[in-house]
């Protein structure tokens, strides 16, 4: 049991009183009963303090979380309270992990739970354990105080962002793509697969026109065409140790492994077969391209707790694995870091052997700091030697990836936050122009 302010407040009126009473030895009597009906409404309060059976409370959330989200927590708290109380709600979350709210102040009223809700946002995959949720009530005059503490521990799952999926369905069915940084995901006019007649405009190529089409209905017509199903997708992920630095509070690999993710599931709604392997010194995952959103569901489940490890990556053993597994030509999205020399050349390598059958792209994470440290004045010398660094980092990045493009490979260099809209974007086009 704890005093609030409420009877300290009290508590000093009566010592007030009592000093009164000393002055004046004719209060010294009605001093002394102010005093004692000060302490017997603090005692009767704190009489009134529910048990701890009073209550429970229960924790809803998804099943699994999503890393980097912002998943929604909601507690429930049921009590069996007569009459209204003041309290105060605790959860205590997951460590190494963002929150907007932890603690929340509230009214207890007879018959009706309490619902309060926050946003967690996992900054690791694996599992987050959650603890037990506290819970301060006061009494029925507000002078006393007793916490509690509800069993509530549970331990979720965290995943890479299956919310992102989510809000990519919701605004596809609303046509607000846009709001992500997509194109429109139907490409009308381009491709190779027939899809509908139309009415000719300015802006059609004349090769478009429907000669058959024009003279049953007197006026020209075009055909549209849509881009082309059943291709392939293959997802190549380095788990090295170029991989474990982190930009933005994340590590690479989970901003990448977030944004292949998020290119399956587009691929497998344009009908596409994705599959994924995953590599550093020696292969740790292959799954061959299949169609359908079971298969990202199973990516999902393969790839939810893959991690990178520090040593080098074999990109030679990794494509060379891929070529004897897979021939049938597929977009190769290869998710890597360009850092230094030795590896870029490494990658060059590889990169030169897919791309005789396959067409490739190379994703790499921008990491922000590297371009403010490249731009800032130096005061000091320590400024001076950062500056350097980040320079000739940032030019070994853009020289292999100028090779990389001279070599007819695409590269995306981007921050998180617009790497997904980047590389949907990039295969959208791809499959505009039927480049597969």
């Amino acid at each position: 049991m704890v005093l609030t302010y409420r009877a300290w407040i009290l508590l000093g009126l009566g010592g007030l009183v009592a000093l009164l009473g000393a002055a004046r030895p004719d209060w010294l009597g009605l001093a002394l009963l102010i005093d004692l009906l000060a302490v017997l409404a603090i005692a009767v309060d704190a009489l009134t303090l529910p048990r701890t059976d009073a209550f429970r409370v229960q924790r809803k959330h998804e099943r699994v979380l999503s890393l980097g989200a912002a998943n929604r927590i909601e507690l429930v708290l049921e009590h069996m309270i007569d009459t209204p109380r003041r309290a105060l709600l605790r959860d205590e979350p997951p460590p190494l992990c963002d929150y907007d709210q932890r603690e929340f102040r509230c009214t207890l009223s007879p018959d009706q739970s309490v619902r309060v809700v926050y946003h967690l946002a996992p900054r690791y995959r694996g599992e987050a354990r959650f603890e037990d949720v506290f819970l301060r009530v006061e009494g029925r005059f507000g002078l006393t105080a007793r916490d509690y503490r509800l069993p509530a521990r549970e331990v979720a799952p965290v995943y890479p962002n299956l919310l992102q999926m989510r809000e990519y369905d919701l605004l596809r069915h609303r046509g607000r793509l846009q709001q992500m940084g997509f194109r429109q995901l139907r490409l009308r006019g381009q491709g190779s697969e027939f899809d509908a007649l139309r009415d000719y405009t300015p802006d059609d190529e004349f090769r478009h026109i429907d000669w058959n089409a024009t003279a049953r209905r007197g006026k020209p017509i075009v055909r549209d065409y849509r881009a082309e199903r059943s291709q392939h997708v293959m997802l190549m992920l380095d788990a090295g140790r170029n991989m474990l630095a982190e930009v933005e509070g994340k590590r690479k690999f989970d901003a990448v492994l977030n944004t292949a993710l998020m290119l399956a599931y587009v691929a497998t709604q344009m009908d596409d077969k994705v599959g994924a392997l995953v590599f550093a010194d020696e292969i740790e995952l292959f799954s061959p391209p299949q169609r359908g959103k079971a298969q990202v569901g199973r990516l999902v489940d393969a790839l939810h707790d893959a991690q990178p490890r520090l040593v080098e990556s074999d990109y030679l053993y990794a494509a060379t694995y891929l070529a004897k597994r897979w021939r049938k030509r597929s977009l190769i999205a290869l998710f890597t870091d360009l850092i230094d020399p030795d590896a870029s050349r490494m990658l060059l390598h590889a990169v030169s052997a897919l791309r005789k059958q396959h067409l490739c792209v190379v994703i790499t994470v921008a990491d922000p700091r590297l371009h403010a440290l490249s731009q800032q004045t130096p005061r000091e010398p320590i400024d001076l030697y950062r500056r350097a660094v980040a320079t000739q980092t940032l030019n070994d990045r853009l020289a292999a990836m100028r090779t990389l493009e001279r070599l007819g490979v695409h590269c995306i260099d981007a921050e998180p936050d617009t790497l997904v809209a980047n590389l949907v974007n990039y295969y959208l086009q791809v499959k505009a122009r039927g480049g597969l």
